[in-house]
């Protein structure tokens, strides 16, 4: 009987004990609630005149349902625009406009006026963002022609705001036009970090028309923390088949003896190896690209033997060489190296590095590099291989 009741009493103080600790522990310590937050979508970031810096930050504006009665049309985002010394005093003073602290969780881009890229150290500029524990690193950073905050103002075309239709046009640009690179916080760290820093950034940019749209194209190229030059969207396709980063793409080549006509194919695959090595101290590199290819368009050529076939793929490598050779004919003159070949260089022979990177953008002007081109032709389409017309 003893033993029943001194088992009651430790089972009922259990009970009590677990019941007060339930009160202690009830609620989140660090919970916020979600009207006291304004979810950050995109930010610019520009120089003023007297060289402080302007941020136009971009809140999503949540939807309000009201049942039985029509909804209010409104845009799905609000613009805060604040400036300061610097850009954690620039984010400070969002809460004074808005009436919410700003959560960066979900933030997708970031872009950069092409001025302040000019004028100051992009490392220093975004210190904040790479620091604070909210931003991802997988935020998508890009720079702008002109003003940055003048593209977080036009309206989206078919996303819901203006980050988010920057975002995807970056991606898709990349993916299947192979006009621009997806780049993001953490790729200029990576980049800046290697052993040759010089790195690229997407660029953004206004159509002349219409006025709302705007494009992805093209790449911005860094050098000791800032914009040094802007790579043109033709010369990018070249880039990223040296840097063994093409996805898909078009490739195009003249008719000959027909003014104005051109044949095209889209490559479905790309693959590129970079060899490097040291010859009496100094570097040799070149490179091998193969490829599969798929006819898109025929105006000029008929493929009904393997002669033929032979024929049109010759034609095809050689617009392949052209394009990577108008790509390091650029790069060499301006003294930008972005392929990665100091990078290689670095990891086979590291102490052979620590001399030729002293003056490795004279020698990379005076490099001379071998492109060869293997491709191959999967499928005609559905359709014979001659023009149907």
């Amino acid at each position: 009987m003893r033993k029943q009741t001194s088992l009651f009493s430790l089972t009922a103080s259990l009970i009590i004990m677990l019941a007060l600790l339930s009160t202690v522990l009830t609620g989140c310590w660090s919970k916020y609630e979600l009207t006291e937050r304004g979810f950050v979508m995109g930010v610019a970031l520009d120089e003023t005149k007297d060289g402080k810096i302007e941020m136009l930050t971009q809140i999503y504006r949540p939807a309000s349902v009201e049942t039985g009665k029509s909804a209010t049309t409104q845009t799905s985002s609000v613009s805060i625009r604040t400036q300061d010394d610097t850009v954690m005093e620039a984010i400070r003073d969002i809460p004074i406009h808005l009436g919410r602290k700003a959560q960066w969780s979900h933030t997708r881009i970031i872009i950069v006026g092409e001025k302040l890229a000019r004028n100051q150290d992009l490392g220093k500029t975004l210190d904040i963002f790479y620091r604070d524990h909210e931003p991802r690193s997988s935020v998508k950073l890009l720079i702008s022609k002109g003003p940055a905050h003048k593209m977080l103002e036009k309206q989206p075309l078919i996303e819901q705001t203006t980050a988010q239709q920057i975002l995807r046009t970056e991606e898709f640009s990349y993916l299947n036009a192979a006009k621009t690179m997806d780049t993001t916080l953490l790729s200029l760290l990576l980049q800046r970090e290697s052993a040759h820093p010089d790195a690229v950034l997407s660029y953004v940019y206004n159509e002349a028309s219409p006025e709302e749209a705007m494009s992805t194209a093209g790449l911005a190229l860094i050098k000791d923390g800032k914009l040094k030059k802007i790579m043109p969207p033709d010369k990018v396709e070249g880039l990223l088949m040296l840097r063994n980063d093409y996805h898909s793409g078009v490739l195009e080549t003249p008719c000959s003896g027909m003014k104005g006509e051109k044949e095209t194919a889209e490559v479905l695959a790309l693959h590129t190896a970079m060899t490097t090595k040291l010859l009496n101290g100094k570097p040799q590199v070149s490179f091998h690209i193969k490829g599969e290819l798929a006819i898109t368009e025929l105006k000029c050529s008929s493929i009904m033997s393997f002669k033929d076939e032979q024929k049109f793929i010759e034609k095809f490598s050689a617009a392949i060489l052209r394009q990577t050779q108008g790509t390091l004919h650029f790069l060499q003159k301006n003294k930008l190296e972005v392929i990665g070949i100091g990078n290689q260089l670095y990891r086979q022979n590291p102490k052979a590095w620590l001399k030729l990177r002293q003056d490795w953008d004279e020698q990379f002007a005076q490099l001379p590099i071998e492109v060869k081109a293997e491709l191959k032709l999967v499928t005609g389409g559905t359709i014979n291989s001659k023009p149907s017309s």
